[in-house]
């Protein structure tokens, strides 16, 4: 009688179960493989460097040591040497000892803490298997591993030049995939329209998918890391960073300055609106956000004819001194009618000491033990800003809709200090109230006068950037009201900033940047230089400060991928030059169609018979197979036909008597045989019709056979294309 297995015997079965499982696998020839695996891994290390995550050090001897234990590895695959496997078991222990030490007694509070580490143990894991890879299996791994290296380096990727490293990662994996499969196949070839096609699939699926991802948007609250860059203390705490050195402090714009504007583009403790920036296409920053938003820098309530100011306060700047993140002041838990939004800003390019933010900054995480804040919004860094620097900024965002706008006009009153500040004018305006008035005449509240003087703004004034400076002692806002009514952002946002004030309307000057160009690729806004923009903000009751512009329009959301990639495809599309480009197709149209009829036209009438043959053939359901002879053919579409007396055969005959013997028919004949043909093919796959009146009996041998015929040496006229 059978019995349970005994315990001993159950666990000796285990024991050879990992065995087999770990019995080394046949050794490895392919150098084509050992290479692209190699790369693979290269390129996965490279990419961590590329991103932060390894040192130069690190990154280097890591390269090498992979090479070096790839041809090691290569050279011992037939006897692998003995004491490899205790070193790297040892090395793998030391590795993870490593690793968990690094995490230990630290506050985890964002995500470098954990994956700069990561990315050293997955590196040394690399490393110490790449001595040990004399089979196929083993060089999979360190395939599949390098995935792991690309998707660390993804994780801090912010801009599209990660895509090279993409690239040749994928280059070298669908090489290692090619060379595997053909040494599995013991020397097999993938076909290229097979790989081709496989690649194509791919695209169009990994197209299709991204054009219907949603909108992305922060799916968790986490603590983003932050980075001071080359920063450097300001000589003046509070002071604001000058357009040459990230440390040195901002001066005047003047007309014959590198940039014209005072500070980094303009961004200075006063904004001359008589200055135009010389503002390009250079990346400066880059943002990840909940939504766009106008990303505030700096705002100002006094306006003196041509310049900017903001009033100093007794309490301005308040200094904070606390460890990141920083809590500014006003309510700790957002109103009910606001949300939350979080901004991580990537600088580029050295950049003004300015936190920049969505309204109203909340919490901030900066890599400084102190922050500057004054009382109209503003966050100053006590370094310089230069690239590589990254901080996160939350926001409570307030977005009443149109209708609570119009109602909160009379909900509580102003507050003293922004009647004081924000709604007065330091001298008259008497043609500006008057105009004001005149256009918001009928209007009774705050949000429908605004949109009445933004309105006007639009239609009798004319935006651009290529004025010349204003004369020494020429205002602004009667220049650009009852002059030339040609302007850029700061000057239009000025004019309506004084027409607001003007008829008892709080308004300030708000400077930052709006969204650049989205990235679908990166979930990034490209913040250009040329996005630096002024605005005006509004003061409205119960709701503070919104957001108004007259040149500019920020979207409500983030956009979806798909919606990215279109409107860039359409923009594309719609500057190329589509009158050349329909000339140069129509052209290639044309060529190709005379090469296809030309192809397609037989050459001989052997040829035009035998295209007849394949072409009754095809539709009895039988194809020509490669390397067939006509004869061959005709006999089976004989047996389809139940034909035993030959007849598709003789036809076979005659064409190849013409096209080897020089036996060609009488035009008679010709016409005789082709009008067979056809109605033989008619026929099929019923029994065969005799050809017509003598034509197969003068010009074909006799041919009557029940089983194929014998291949000869011969030829078989070629049909040159398919009918």
């Amino acid at each position: 009688m059978g019995g349970p297995e005994p315990i001993g015997a159950e666990a000796m079965n285990i024991f050879d179960a990992v065995k087999r499982a770990n019995r080394p696998g046949p050794p490895e020839h392919s150098i084509t493989l050992r290479v692209a695996c190699a790369g693979a891994v290269v390129t996965g290390i490279a990419a961590c460097r590329a991103e932060g995550e390894l040192s130069w050090t690190v990154a280097g001897g890591s390269i090498t040591l992979v090479i070096v234990g790839m041809v090691l590895a290569y050279r011992t695959r037939l006897r692998p040497l003995p004491w490899i496997k205790p070193i790297l078991a040892i090395s793998a222990v030391a590795a993870f000892v490593w690793f968990f030490r690094q995490l230990t007694g630290q506050a985890i509070y964002d995500v470098s803490t954990v994956e700069n580490p990561l990315a050293v143990l997955f590196v040394w894991v690399q490393v110490a298997h790449a001595f040990d890879v004399p089979a196929r299996r083993d060089l999979a791994f360190s395939l599949a591993g390098s995935a792991s290296l690309m998707a660390v380096a993804a994780a801090q990727a912010i801009d599209l030049g990660f895509g090279v490293y993409v690239l040749v990662w994928l280059t070298c994996g669908l090489a290692g995939l090619i060379a595997m499969w053909s040494s599995a196949s013991d020397g097999g070839r993938m076909r290229v329209g097979g790989i081709i096609a496989t690649l194509g699939s791919v695209a169009v699926t990994g197209t299709v998918v991204l054009a219907v991802l949603p909108a992305p948007h922060v799916a968790g609250r986490i603590d983003f890391p932050s980075a001071a860059g080359p920063g450097a203390p300001l000589p003046v705490p509070g002071g604001l960073a000058g357009d040459t050195k990230v440390a040195q402090l901002a001066k005047p714009g003047t007309a014959a300055g590198r940039t014209r504007v005072g500070g980094f583009l303009g961004f200075s403790n006063r904004l001359d609106t008589a200055l135009r920036g010389a503002l390009g296409d250079t990346v400066v920053m880059r943002v990840r956000a909940d939504r766009p938003s106008y990303w505030i820098g700096e705002t100002f309530d006094t306006w003196d004819g041509a310049n900017w100011m903001t009033t100093p306060t007794p309490h301005s700047p308040q200094r904070l001194e606390e460890d990141s993140p920083f809590i500014l002041p006003g309510p700790t838990v957002p109103p009910a009618t606001t949300s939350t939004d979080l901004q991580t800003f990537y600088v580029v390019q050295s950049s003004p000491n300015l936190v920049f933010h969505a309204d109203t900054a909340h919490e901030v995480w900066f890599p400084t033990h102190n922050l500057f804040v004054s009382d109209h919004d503003s966050i100053v860094s006590p370094i310089g800003l230069g690239p590589g620097a990254i901080y996160t900024v939350e926001s409570y965002v307030n977005t009443p809709s149109t209708e609570e706008l119009r109602a909160a006009a009379g909900s509580s009153a102003v507050p003293a200090s922004i009647l004081e500040q924000d709604a007065t004018v330091t001298h008259p305006y008497p043609r500006v109230k008057a105009l004001a008035e005149s256009v918001s005449a009928g209007r009774t509240t705050t949000y429908d006068k605004v949109e009445s003087l933004i309105a006007w703004i639009s239609k009798h004034t004319r935006y651009s950037t290529d004025i010349p400076p204003l004369a020494p002692g020429q205002d602004t806002v009667d220049e650009f009201l009852f002059g030339n009514r040609t302007g850029f952002c700061e000057q239009i946002s000025t004019s309506l900033a004084v027409m607001l004030r003007s008829i008892g309307i709080p308004a300030r000057e708000a400077v930052g940047y709006v969204p650049g160009p989205y990235n679908p690729i990166t979930d990034l806004y490209d913040v250009q230089a040329k996005d630096a923009h002024a605005w005006v903000q509004v003061w409205f009751p119960g709701y503070g400060w919104q957001s108004f512009d007259p040149t500019a329009v920020v979207p409500l959301a983030n956009p979806s991928p798909g919606s990215t990639l279109w409107h860039g495809a359409t923009a594309a599309l719609g500057r190329l030059p589509w009158v050349p480009i329909a000339l140069v197709l129509m052209l290639s149209g044309a060529v190709a169609l005379v090469v296809v009829l030309r192809r397609r036209r037989p050459r001989t009438w052997a040829e035009k018979a035998a295209r007849g043959i394949e072409s009754a053939g095809r539709r009895a359901g039988r194809r020509r197979r490669e390397n067939e002879t006509l004869t061959e053919y005709a006999w089976a579409i004989d047996q389809l036909a139940g034909d035993r007396s030959g007849t598709w055969q003789a036809l076979a005959g005659i064409v190849e008597a013409s096209a080897y013997g020089g036996r060609h028919p009488t035009p008679e004949d010709d016409r005789q045989i082709l009008a067979s043909m056809r109605a033989l093919r008619g026929e099929l796959p019923r029994a065969g019709v005799l050809v017509g009146p003598g034509a197969l009996r003068r010009n074909a041998p006799e041919r009557r056979r029940s089983s194929p015929p014998p291949r000869g040496a011969g030829g078989t006229p070629s049909t040159d294309g398919d009918d």
